[in-house]
């Protein structure tokens, strides 16, 4: 029934893609390479769309790159020496973008085909939120250390019926996130327990950015390279992360207890944008796998921001998630992401790694808010 669902969206992927396509050529191609990505909060840096899927609670397993920036501690538990090698890039394309491509294939919204480029993108914002992104990373792990070189990108542009001013407005948030994570990790008494930590230097930036609808040049601009760039300002930093698993391992069954500290001591950042720091933040998890040789269910719980220095609400804060492993090449996830289900498919094929992923992000305050559905389409290639 899942494979179905993801099949059945091939039609309206694509068209949804072009949809988003241009906005995001002029954010990547216009700020070069500067990522963009919606409210970090209480999140990692970067999140491996099977562990999104499978609920975000990753603190007691994660997947590849997922390693380095959601618990480092995980990277001494596996067979082998060898984790990973090898580059993954995914798509993301909103539900809304999908769902409005899927009319325009239909037959319905063509009277802004007829109107000016400005017009045509308004009309296509008022009508449903853009929203998408793309996630890349490179790396390397093994039991003892891995690096991974990122870049998360995600934007959101909506129409709001009142803004700042009293007037309908369009309006622009972004968050930028990309850098470098190395990490280092030991197991001790009798690998009961492993200790890592991840030094990481990032390049970020969140700019939110509100433009009435009378105000035709901006809006101009806002379609531009060179007024995007105006809008992104972005600040660099070094940080820590500090990750501990406890860990004990039955003949079917195992038991994980993690605790994880991010940006420990806060991490400054230098530049001219509204962003100067991430706060330390304290998470703890719990996971149980009941497991063969070559099978494995995997449950767990997050619960990220202990002490709330986010400013996160607690549902954001909750992750829930269900891994379901079958013979080491297909994954099937679920759980309970930003107060809202989240489900996926992964398909690890030797040298290709594909993962399908639907979840919601919730720009608002409270779950149903202001939700954004969000489809992720993964391509992997590595060892």
């Amino acid at each position: 029934m899942i494979i179905r669902f993801f099949l059945n969206l091939r039609p309206y992927l694509l068209p949804a893609c072009a949809l988003v396509w241009r906005v995001t050529i002029w954010i990547f191609c216009g700020i070069g390479w500067q990522s963009v990505a919606l409210a970090k909060g209480s999140a990692p840096l970067y999140e491996d769309p099977f562990d999104v899927a499978s609920g975000g609670a990753s603190l007691t397993r994660a997947s590849q790159a997922g390693m380095i920036f959601s618990n480092p501690a995980l990277i001494p538990y596996g067979t082998g020496f060898h984790r990973w090698l090898g580059n993954e890039t995914s798509l993301i394309v909103g539900k809304d973008s999908v769902d409005f491509a899927k009319n325009l294939s239909s037959g319905g919204g063509n009277s802004a085909a007829s109107g000016s480029s400005t017009a045509q993108f308004v009309d296509t914002v008022v009508k449903t939120p853009l929203h998408a992104g793309v996630l890349n990373s490179f790396s390397y792990i093994n039991r003892l250390f891995g690096f991974s070189v990122f870049n998360r990108g995600e934007f959101d542009i909506a129409a709001k019926k009142y803004g700042d001013t009293g007037l309908p407005s369009l309006r622009f948030r972004s968050e930028s996130y990309q850098g470098v994570g190395l990490s280092a990790a030991s197991l001790m008494l009798t690998n009961m327990i492993s200790v890592g930590a991840t030094a990481k230097f990032i390049y970020a930036g969140e700019p939110d950015v509100e433009i009435d609808l009378t105000d035709q040049q901006a809006i101009s601009d806002l379609q531009s390279p060179a007024g995007l760039r105006s809008l992104v300002s972005m600040n660099t930093g070094y940080g820590y992360d500090l990750g501990f698993v406890f860990f004990r391992q039955g003949q079917n069954s195992d038991y994980r207890l993690a605790i994880k500290v991010d940006d420990f001591g806060g991490t400054r950042l230098n530049g001219s944008a509204d962003l100067k720091e991430l706060k330390q933040m304290y998470h703890v998890g719990l996971g149980y796998t009941y497991h063969n040789s070559v099978d494995s269910l995997h449950f767990s719980a997050d619960y990220r921001d202990v002490g709330g220095a986010s400013g996160d609400e607690v549902f954001k804060r909750l992750r829930l998630g269900a891994k379901l492993l079958i013979r080491h090449h297909i994954g099937i996830g679920a759980g309970y992401y930003d107060g809202w289900p989240s489900y996926g498919l992964e398909l690890d094929a030797w040298l290709v790694r594909l993962t399908a992923a639907y979840y919601k992000r919730e720009l608002g305050v409270k779950p149903g808010l202001d939700p954004r559905g969000v489809y992720v389409l993964g391509f992997a290639m590595g060892i």
